[in-house]
Formats: C-alpha cells, sequence, structure tokens
C-alpha cells in the first residue's frame, strides 16, 4: 500500500511539472508573438504618423512589452528592449512629421526591421536551441540598398516587388 502511495505522489509531482512547463512555454511563445505583432502595428502606426497626421497608440506596444518582461528569457527581453529603443529612437521625426525624405523613412524602417528580425531569432533559439537563425526580415521587399536603387528584377524569391510605400 505504501508503495502505491509513493508512486502516486510521484506520478502527481511530475505531472504538475509538466504542466507548469507547458504552460510557461505557451506563455512566452503568445508573449513573444504579441511583440512581433505589435512591433509591426507600431512600425505602420508610425509611418502613418508621418505621412497622415494619425496617432500612434503606444499602449498594446507597452502591454506587450510588460508581458514578455514577466515570462521571457533574458536574451528576449533584450532583444524586445532594443526594438523599443529603435522605436523610440525614431519615433519623433515620424510622429512630429520632421523626416524629410523616404530614404529617411527606409533607413527607419530596416533598422525596426533589423531589430525584429533579431527578436524574433532570440525567441526562436529560446523555445526551440535547434532552430537555425532566420537571415531575412519577415516581409515581401527587397533589402534597403535594393529598393533604393536601380530596378534589377524581381527578388530573390520570384515574387513581383510589392509597393513599399505604406510599409
Amino acid at each position: 500500500m505504501a508503495a502505491t502511495l509513493i508512486g502516486v505522489l510521484a506520478g502527481s509531482l511530475l505531472t504538475s511539472r509538466t504542466d507548469r512547463m507547458h504552460w510557461s512555454r505557451d506563455k512566452q511563445i503568445e508573449a513573444c508573438a504579441a511583440i512581433v505583432a505589435e512591433s509591426t502595428r507600431i512600425q505602420l502606426a508610425l509611418r502613418r504618423a508621418w505621412r497622415h497626421g494619425d496617432p500612434v497608440d503606444w499602449v498594446p506596444w507597452n502591454v506587450a512589452l510588460g508581458t514578455i518582461w514577466l515570462v521571457g528569457s533574458p536574451a528576449v527581453v533584450t532583444a524586445a528592449a532594443t526594438m523599443d529603443q529603435v522605436f523610440w529612437d525614431h519615433r519623433n521625426q515620424f510622429i512630429q512629421q520632421t523626416a524629410t525624405s523616404e530614404a529617411t523613412w527606409n533607413e527607419a524602417r530596416d533598422l525596426m526591421e533589423a531589430a525584429r528580425l533579431d527578436f524574433i531569432n532570440a525567441a526562436r533559439l529560446h523555445v526551440d536551441p535547434r532552430h537555425n537563425k532566420l537571415t531575412q526580415v519577415p516581409v515581401s521587399r527587397p533589402p534597403l540598398h535594393q529598393a533604393t536603387g536601380p530596378s534589377t528584377g524581381p527578388p530573390p524569391t520570384g515574387r513581383a516587388t510589392p509597393d513599399t510605400s505604406s510599409a
């Protein structure tokens, strides 16, 4: 009888531990997905602020940051903080509409997207260390040096180059 009781207790402890690990991993993945989604929304909001004077709602971004601070690993939190810094470094020129050219936007956009890619790689490696690093930003457009240079045909994926005026 004692062996049965010990077996039930050990099984209960292992199940509880596994459940907590799964819950924690699920929360980390949800928090990382929110950061990626909100960073894209903020980038587009900054573009609309610059081009049309639309307000930027920072609340969802700050909520996503707070969540990643609660459940993220140190590397993931650092990558999110870097992305936040890029937004803050460029916000005034777009919110106050002082950016002078499309080239200014393109440079800021590339910094935002590079920070997003660094975050995605940090999150991927934390979730599963067997993941390889990604090298392409999660948008379908050529890099800045191709976007502003002479037309060289479609990007390597073979897809037509999308209009970059709104991204």
